[in-house]
Parts: C-alpha cells; structure tokens; sequence
C-alpha cells in the first residue's frame, strides 16, 4: 500500500518533469535526400515514445537514352508531401513508421525513330516515317499513398546536431501511361490500337513499382 501511495503521489511529479524534458526540444529541422527526392523535413516531438515527420521533397531530372529504333529525350519529376507519426519503442533513436505521401511523380519522354530502323509499337513494325515522333507522360504516383517504414533518428529528447535515416515502402497506385504520335499514321485505328497495346507494356513493366522503396537519409537539428 506505502508502494501504491508513493506512485499515486510522485506519477504527477513524473509526468510534470517528461513535459518539461519535452517542451524544452520539442521541435527539430532538417533536411534530407533519397529515393523520393531532396528537401526539408520538420519533426515534432509529443513525448520520448512518439513523433511526428512532415517534409516536402522533389526531384527533377533529365536524360537521354537510345535504343536500336528511337532516340529518346525524358525527364523525371517527383513531388512528394510526407507526414508520418514515428514510434520510438525504448525511447532511443530506432522508431517505426507509419503514415502517407501525397505524391506526384511522373516520366515524361519523347522519342523518334532512327533513320533506316523500323520501330517497334505494340509488337507491330513501322516505317519511322509514318510514326513521326511519339511522345508520352508516365504517370507513377498520382494520389495519397500509404507508408509504413522504419529508420534511426536523434532520440526524441536530445537536442543538438543528428544524423538520421529511413527504410519503408510507399503503396503506390497503377501506372497508368498516354502515348502520342506525330506522324501520318497516328490516326490510324489500327495504330492506334497498337499505340495503346504499347501502353499496357510499359504499365505491366512498372508494376513493380507499386511498392516503391523509400530510403531517405540526413541531418536535424533539434532546439
């Protein structure tokens, strides 16, 4: 009972002393870079056990690429708007993750034929001079995807200078792709059908992109 009246009196003095611990770090900036790009991050710390991750990150590339029957011009945006809460079992700096991305990701890529090569379009073969140039946008993640993940953080109440790291895997939607042609035959119904075959070709090839792996890496400061 003296055990029982001790904890009753002294869980108050506890919990008074955590929210002091916690408001006195409560806030931490950073900035990280990975597999849904680069950008700031901002975490918020509720106690030794929880937090929460919002952060913003975005990625622009362009390349080129050629083939046996194309040239090909394309270029990679992501756009992705995190927020996560994290749990930290021991109150250190392991934690799992779980929350969602609001993601716009996408390839757009143009391409023309090689001169003296037919191409290749829904496994049928043409005349590069009746394709004319075929473009496209391939959309990746276009909606509000789940994640669930984990990674090594600073420890929720220490302040001061950390390094951290996240593992996980975004849920992403289907691909879904649009193919323009340019030349003569891009009329064609026959073409076309072939044009959106090709379509469901480069949707299948993607469709292990569905669980897209995130791994993000970086440094915070938190006050």
């Amino acid at each position: 009972m003296l055990g029982l009246a001790l904890s009753i009196c002294l869980f108050p003095t506890a919990l008074r002393a955590e929210n002091i611990e916690v408001k006195t770090t409560p806030w931490a900036l950073g900035a990280e870079i990975g597999t849904a790009g680069y950008g700031p991050t901002v975490i918020f710390t509720f106690s030794k056990h929880f937090t929460a991750t919002g952060g913003y990150t975005w990625l622009h590339y362009s390349y080129d690429a050629h083939s046996t029957d194309a040239r090909y011009s394309g270029k990679l945006e992501l756009s992705n708007m995190q927020g996560l809460v994290n749990w930290h079992p021991t109150g250190g700096s392991f934690h799992f993750s779980a929350g969602a991305f609001i993601s716009r990701n996408k390839v757009t890529i143009s391409g023309k034929p090689t001169n003296g090569a037919t191409i290749d379009v829904g496994g049928t073969p043409y005349d590069p001079s009746q394709v004319g140039t075929i473009a496209g946008e391939v959309k990746l993640a276009q909606n509000l995807e789940p994640y669930v993940g984990f990674g090594w953080a600073k420890p929720p109440l220490k302040g001061g200078i950390g390094f951290f790291a996240d593992i996980g895997i975004l849920f992403t939607s289907a691909a879904k792709t649009t193919l323009v042609a340019t030349g003569p035959i891009a009329s064609n119904p026959t073409f076309q059908t072939n044009l959106h075959q090709e379509e469901k070709d480069i949707n299948h090839d993607l469709k292990p992109l569905r669980y897209y792996p995130i791994i993000q890496t970086g440094l915070l400061y938190r006050f």
